[in-house]
């Protein structure tokens, strides 16, 4: 059976591809609250990337009707548990302190760490489609 992974995944994930959070298998898939934050803003928009942060947040009421997104959800049979990561996680991250926690990307980077240090025996990966974000993961040990 293959080892349990931990994913967090980019709001540029979920404003390319709604769906996304169905396509990680039996993993676990945390939603920082910064994410929701930021694809609210998109939901707007009459473009593609409009229709996905609205279908994005439909599926997220759909799974809210299943339980708690806190506590965490299972996201469909055969697939992981979803949960909706609020702030208070950020007070266990070790973070560096050059990187600038007032900027959106640097918050959802330092809830990814956090869950690194929540679960040490799962590997924690962030996926994202912004190249720097993942450089800056990938120099911080994500």
């Amino acid at each position: 059976m293959p080892t349990k992974k931990n994913y967090v995944l980019d709001t540029s994930v979920y404003l390319t591809d709604a769906e996304s959070i169905f396509k990680f298998e039996n993993h676990d898939i945390f939603v920082p609250l910064k994410v929701l934050e930021e694809v609210d803003k998109h939901k707007t928009r009459q473009d593609s990337v409009g229709s996905n942060a609205r279908r994005f947040i439909r599926i997220l009421d759909d799974l809210r009707t299943k339980g708690n997104l806190e506590s965490g959800v299972r996201i469909d049979k055969g697939h992981g548990i979803l949960k909706v990561i609020s702030y208070n996680i950020l007070k266990e991250a070790i973070f560096p302190p050059d990187l600038d926690m007032r900027l959106p990307d640097h918050i959802i980077i330092a809830t990814a760490k956090a869950i690194q240090a929540s679960h040490e025996k799962r590997k924690t990966i962030l996926v994202s489609r912004d190249i720097n974000m993942r450089v800056i993961c990938d120099s911080i040990g994500i």
